[in-house]
């Protein structure tokens, strides 16, 4: 006879009373946590090492001018125009300063110090890292996935190669966002989910990194082609929406796109012909930086890749690759990877594939450089892969600690290769080391003692004397300066007074660096800011303008356009400016017949002369400076700079920010 088992009774709870059931502990609720962590840990060490620093073009240009901005706003002035930067320049042009984006602004009222744009770098990693994240949470509803994906873009090589672009930097950190409310516009509500991607797309070109923008609209473009694959009968809607939101996010931004533009048309950019440009191409070898980080010798010091340090490595976690091709199992993963990698690599190879040689001749494209800057939109693009791969790897093995061991080891690996041992993602030495002691040596030796209403001439790229634009900290007026948009018809100019000295002259430059001696010598020979040419030259091109400054003395003739050569100069006249202040002369001359004054300051649309309210023509002096033909008389010339295309740009940018906000409001 079977032994009979003992068995526990079952309690009931008594009448009217329940029993409080305890869930099991969901701790993937908290990974968005995670992802605040694996930033932090990453730019630990840039934010409170005092061993650490930004370095090349965040030291050299970005933070400079920022801080300069910072300075001159608080000083309760709109500096449109700076004087201290090659005898002249329209600052608040730049698109590259960034003074509309309106995440630069906290960091402008604290004061942009090395320190704080580490600060910025942080806050756009951890933008970059969510709007992954987020994308790949709707795209897959895995959240330890997604968080992957977030990692794997956010922290990825392309942010540490490019941690001194700051422009670029904040425009990629806004791709997956723009692509999330792209998609939550065409699958939900298209008015208020449209409006809010057309405000990212306004930051992305506000950030003031023309190509980056140009890319992520790109991008938009591609990942609009990817849900036609998938979703052809709405191909209409999709490629609607795709166009609409640059533009529209055009119209935001034209307060910084048009006087931008404008500043393009005369800088050196407009002279740059994509089509004959054969440098920052990919290179097939760069994806080995994928798996190997160090295959070009960027961590070891020991660069032997190509081009510039910064634009081929690609590094984002040992376990991206084989996740990304696992990912290609999951058909949305396949459409977007393709869609979002292949043309970008395609275009991007360069001349020899044949694709960059038909886009390169689009506007827009025709005048950027390096098409590998493209990458970050492949690596979204992998990110997305890695994360479909993430999601099959956990469903297919079920380990309660598979996900969490992955996440782990990802963020231990990016801390590792792209931030603690890479000389890309921050200066491993102390900015005072780097920059500060050469910025100390310039206030001693120049900004201390430069006469007043005088420039400093120096060769380019002078990084004797610390950052690049460190007249702009110093607040001294120089011959020379760092930016892309460097005036073109200034470019000129200084290019010819490097075989002819005599043009240092002409610049107003009351002392010199000679390099030579290792000295700061007086040039007795610099003419004064406004001076009076004894002979006129005519010339009827910048072409021949440009040839003629290889020979021009300008203490005896000046060059000018050929309607002016017929004014009788009175070489008796006298000129003193009386009242100064950058971007605006008070002259007093007098002279007893007309008379050509020549201003040495740099030349640029936007310069109006008066006399007593009456309006005169600013010429092109010198190929580069300014004229003004006075009338005889005892008087005061009064020239300024005024922006032409802010006020519209203004304009435009105000009403679209109230249609914008009246589509939200009408549709909420």
């Amino acid at each position: 006879m079977a032994k009979k088992r003992k068995t526990t009774p079952t309690r009931h709870p008594a009448p009217g009373k329940t029993t409080a059931v305890t869930p099991p502990f969901d701790w993937q609720k908290y990974l968005p946590v995670f992802l605040i962590f694996a930033v932090l840990l990453c730019y630990w060490t840039p934010l409170t090492s005092s061993n650490a620093s930004i370095q090349w073009d965040a030291a050299d240009e970005f933070q400079p001018g920022q801080q300069y901005l910072s300075d001159e706003l608080y000083a309760g002035r709109v500096p449109f125009w700076t004087p201290f930067l090659w005898a002249g320049f329209p600052f608040l042009a730049d698109p590259q300063l960034g003074a509309w984006y309106p995440l630069n602004w906290p960091f402008l009222i604290v004061g942009p110090s090395p320190r704080v744009f580490e600060v910025e770098n942080l806050l756009h990693a951890l933008l970059a890292c969510f709007g992954a994240y987020l994308l790949a949470q709707r795209l897959f509803a895995n959240r330890a996935a997604a968080v992957f994906a977030g990692l794997a873009y956010g922290l990825s090589g392309f942010f540490a190669g490019h941690s001194s672009h700051t422009p670029m930097f904040q425009a990629a950190a806004w791709l997956p966002w723009l692509l999330l409310l792209f998609l939550r516009a065409l699958d939900d509500r298209v008015a208020r989910y449209g409006t809010l991607a057309t405000l990212v797309a306004a930051a992305i070109i506000l950030a003031g990194h023309f190509q980056t923008a140009l890319y992520s609209f790109a991008g938009l473009g591609l990942f609009a082609v990817a849900r036609i694959v998938t979703e052809p009968r709405r191909w209409l809607r999709i490629a609607g929406l795709a166009a609409v939101i640059p533009i529209g996010g055009t119209f935001l931004s034209a307060v910084a796109a048009a006087p931008g533009l404008e500043l393009v048309v005369y800088s050196i950019r407009t002279t740059l012909a994509a089509t004959a440009r054969h440098e920052g191409f990919f290179s097939p070898g760069s994806l080995v930086t994928l798996i190997y980080p160090n295959f070009y010798g960027a961590l070891s010091g020991s660069y032997s890749g190509p081009g510039d340090i910064t634009q081929y490595y690609f590094y984002a976690g040992i376990l991206l690759l084989p996740l990304a091709i696992a990912g290609m199992r999951n058909a949305t993963a396949r459409i977007l990877g393709i869609a979002l990698i292949v043309p970008c690599l395609w275009y991007a190879a360069g001349s020899r594939l044949g694709l960059y040689e038909l886009i390169a001749r689009l506007p827009g494209f025709s005048s950027v450089r390096a098409p590998i800057h493209i990458w970050f939109v492949p690596g979204l693009g992998l990110a997305l892969a890695g994360a479909a791969g993430f999601a099959w790897v956990v469903t297919r093995w079920p380990r309660p600690w598979l996900a969490a061991a992955i996440l782990l080891l990802t963020t231990v690996d990016l801390w590792y290769w792209n931030s603690d041992n890479n000389p890309l993602s921050y200066g491993h030495n102390s900015y005072e080391t780097t920059y500060g002691a050469g910025y100390q040596l310039f206030e001693r030796a120049v900004a201390s003692s430069q006469p007043p209403l005088t420039r400093f001439a120096a060769p380019e790229r002078l990084p004797t004397f610390g950052p690049m634009n460190h007249p702009l900290l110093a607040r001294v007026e120089a011959t020379y300066g760092y930016n892309p948009l460097m005036l073109s018809s200034y470019s000129g100019y200084a290019s010819a007074m490097q075989a002819n000295p005599l043009l240092t002259n002409g610049l107003n430059a009351a002392r010199v660096l000679d390099r030579q001696r290792g000295a700061v010598v007086a040039n007795p020979a610099a003419l004064p800011r406004v001076n009076i040419p004894r002979e006129l030259t005519a010339v009827s091109s910048p072409d021949e303008s440009r040839r003629l400054l290889a020979t021009l003395d300008p203490s005896q003739k000046a060059l000018v356009p050929a309607k002016v050569t017929g004014v009788p100069q009175d070489l008796q006249a006298s000129a003193q400016v009386v009242e100064y202040s950058g971007g605006r002369y008070r002259i007093h001359y007098r002279c007893r017949a007309d008379t050509l004054l020549r201003i040495s300051a740099a030349f640029f649309p936007g310069w109006r002369a008066r006399i007593d309210g009456r309006e005169l023509e600013v010429h092109t002096v010198d190929h580069a400076l300014m004229g003004v033909v006075v009338p005889a008389g005892d008087r005061d010339l009064v020239l300024e700079y005024h922006s032409r295309y802010f006020a519209a740009g203004l304009i435009i940018s105000l009403t679209a920010l109230l249609a914008c906000a009246a589509i939200v409001a009408r549709f909420r």
